[in-house]
């Protein structure tokens, strides 16, 4: 047959390398509708680090082959993202009408005034957001600069693996696209439009509120994941989720949290969600990106309920590659 009636399923990788694991999700999309093909997790096997890029490339890339290896990954074009610690993010209030190049002129200018390093070494892109929401008359433009170093250890991790860098993107925009597009299947009666998500991770957890898939404000709380078996985890977690909670609450937000999602190695605490939702005074769901997909019958469904929470970045990745 010549394929007229078939349609080839587009397929991205999306990579996260932490600090102690590589996660990594395949998705591909078909008639409007996208597929998870496969996920592996992989833990790194040196010491843990604020900065993933101080190890050699090729060590991080032998864990991503592995991890590559262990599944029927098909995809070698990847989105992969850079830590928040290693970006700078800035809002620009900018004057409407610029030609394109006026456009990127006006923000390189801009730029000078935030990074800390010469522009020569910066790595540097920028969205038009819109109207800025104080004079309609002018945009709001996202800045967006590393070091050209940084970005170059990411593509070498690719590209040692085997992978083809597609686009090299912003944790928390990842984030932020993976709730985006797994809100619909929390069961609301009203769409919701702002979320905090706690994400457990070792040694601390980093706590996130997101509205429309920005991500609005992030606080490490000094609790981990290694306490998730204790005693003393229920009591140490609420008391740093409720105070994460009130200094948002406190940076002036005029978006409030409608619902708190639990992220990280969670998948096994069903009670959580009870537990949390009784003190919190508001819904509690575990996150699960791959809801309102389909799954491939390669994967394992029990496996995938308890690694989907530990996902979500991944997932936004892998989505990211389909924009």
């Amino acid at each position: 047959m010549s394929g007229y009636f078939c349609k080839t399923r587009s397929r991205y990788v999306g990579v996260d390398i932490g600090s102690q694991t590589i996660k990594i999700v395949e998705l591909s999309h078909s008639n409007g509708t996208f597929q998870l093909e496969g996920y592996a997790i992989e833990p790194l096997p040196a010491a843990p680090m604020d900065d993933q890029t101080s190890a050699e490339p090729k060590s991080v890339a032998q864990v991503l082959r592995k991890a590559l290896g262990s599944g029927p990954f098909m995809a070698r074009e990847a989105v992969v993202a850079l830590p928040d610690t290693q970006i700078i993010c800035k809002h620009l209030d900018l004057e409407a009408g610029l030609s394109d190049d006026d456009l990127e002129l006006y923000v390189r200018v801009e730029a000078e005034q935030y990074i800390p390093y010469a522009l020569e070494e910066a790595a540097l892109d920028f969205e038009v957001l819109g109207p800025s929401p104080g004079d309609s008359e002018r945009l709001d433009v996202l800045l967006v600069t590393c070091r050209q170093q940084t970005v170059g250890w990411y593509e070498a991790v690719l590209s040692m693996a085997g992978l083809k860098p597609r686009v090299i993107a912003v944790q928390a925009h990842a984030l932020g696209r993976a709730l985006e597009d797994a809100t619909p299947s929390f069961g609301q009666s009203k769409p919701l439009s702002t979320l905090a998500v706690i994400d457990f991770a070792h040694p601390t957890s980093l706590l996130s509120v997101v509205h429309k898939g920005q991500v609005l404000y992030a606080r490490e709380l000094l609790f981990g994941a290694q306490t998730l078996a204790d005693e003393a985890f229920e009591p140490s977690a609420f008391e740093q989720v409720q105070r994460g909670l009130e200094h948002y609450v406190a940076s002036g937000s005029e978006h409030a949290v409608q619902m708190l999602i639990l992220a990280g190695p969670v998948g096994a605490r069903t009670d959580l969600c009870a537990w949390f939702e009784a003190r919190l005074g508001m819904p509690v769901h575990v996150a699960n990106p791959f809801a309102p997909m389909t799954i491939s019958p390669l994967v394992t469904p029990q496996a995938l309920r308890c690694d989907a929470p530990m996902l979500l970045t991944a997932c936004g990745l892998a989505l990211r590659g389909f924009d």
